[in-house]
Parts: C-alpha cells; structure tokens; sequence
C-alpha cells in the first residue's frame, strides 16, 4: 500500500538511548540520528545562527541560513562536518558544537488529518485517544476508520522490524474504549484523508465563492427592480 511505503520510511523511532541531553562525545560512534531527535546546534561565531531543532518525520531539520537539510541516519559527529562544511560558506573560520539534547524513545508522533502535527511526550499507558485529544482532535476530511499506526519491534536476536497496527477512531468515539490502542514509547500515528475530499476542497475553493457572488447579484437585481 503507497500509504504504508510513506509511512513505513520515516520509521526511524525506537532507540535504546535514555531521554537526556548528551554531548557529542558520550553519544558513541555508532549512534544515529533519528526522527523526533532534539538537536543543539551552535555556531560560533555567528551565534545568531544557533538553534535547537527537532528532526522531523521525514528525517529533515530547518537550519537559519542553511534551510531544509536531512540529519536523519547520520552520525552526530558528521552531521557537525557537514554544518561546518555548509557555514564556511557564509561564515568565517566557523566552530560548529552539535549535541542531542533529547532522543526520540521518549515521544510518539501523529501526522496527517490531525489538527496539530507533530511530536509529543510519550507517558506510560498513554492510548490513542490520549494522542488525539492531545493534538487537538482529527480534521475535517479525516478517515478515522482507517487510521494507521507504524511501530518498530524487536524480535529474536535484537533483529529490528516495521509493524502497522489498523486502528479504528470511529469505534473509539462511538464508545468501544476496548479499540483505544495502548501506545509505545517512538510509535508513529498516521490519519489519512478521505478520498473524496481533495475534490469537494475544490469545489469549495473555487466554486462555491462564484455561485455565492452569483446568487448575490441575481438577488440585488430582483430587489432593485421592485424598488
């Protein structure tokens, strides 16, 4: 399924790394950036352009100067060669100090048709409905009988794996609280839109406003004839 593809490659969640600021050198060679991760970043000496930011769903970060940029899949160490590399272009003899201020295994992630986007806090025994409620509840056009929710597991030999969980919001709302999924620590929660609703924004877009006007006009007319 092209949603699940989508989906599936910006899992990147779980981490045995505890939910702490490290500094660069504590992090260990073989430690990768990954979404949800909390990044410091300071340039000297253009301390303007410092920022802490977090890697997003797709694996990008937003730099001052620099943009969009990926960070996921990369070591602290290089991503820092690289920032260096990318600021001597603009800056002179740049010091770039990069370190991960709080790892993704302490949040879980919603996207799509959810009215606020984006990363939250992971507590013990949070549900679904926690999350939703959190992000300020589904959107308009979203499919709350087809939500998704893409996990990474372990299995034998530590050997990491992509699971997708089918969740259903209408059952929850309606009252089936056995259906309000218990959440894991890095669990991304995906609610796709309605098919229909690309076609029906149109209209509303484009066509409704004219059919509005012209409902006005023909209105104003008849009233100005009888006047």
């Amino acid at each position: 399924m092209k949603i699940s593809s989508i989906a599936l490659s910006i899992l990147t969640f779980f981490s045995s790394m505890p939910a702490f600021s490290l500094d660069l050198g504590a992090l260990g060679k073989e430690y990768f950036i990954e979404a949800g991760d909390v990044i410091s970043i300071n340039v000297q000496p253009a301390e303007e352009f410092s920022k802490e930011v977090t890697v997003q769903p797709d694996g990008t970060i937003e730099i001052p100067l620099l943009g969009s940029m990926k960070a996921q899949g990369i070591k602290p160490d290089d991503l820092q060669k690289i920032l260096t590399a990318k600021f001597s272009k603009y800056v002179s003899n740049p010091s770039i100090t990069l370190s991960v201020r709080k790892f993704s295994s302490s949040r879980v992630a919603v996207i799509g048709e959810i009215r606020q986007p984006g990363y939250f806090e992971y507590r013990e025994g949070m549900r679904l409905l926690d999350l939703v409620a959190q992000a300020g509840g589904t959107a308009d056009y979203a499919r709350r009988d087809r939500v998704r929710i893409f996990r990474r597991v372990k299995g034998v030999n530590d050997k990491v794996s992509e699971e997708v969980i089918n969740a259903d919001l209408e059952d929850v709302f309606a009252g089936i609280m056995e259906k309000n999924i218990l959440l894991a620590s890095g669990d991304i929660v995906y609610i796709p839109r309605k098919g229909y609703s690309t076609g029906a924004k149109w209209i509303s877009d484009n066509f409704t406003p004219w059919i509005t006007l012209f409902t006005f006009v023909v209105t104003a007319s008849i009233v100005a004839r009888k006047n």
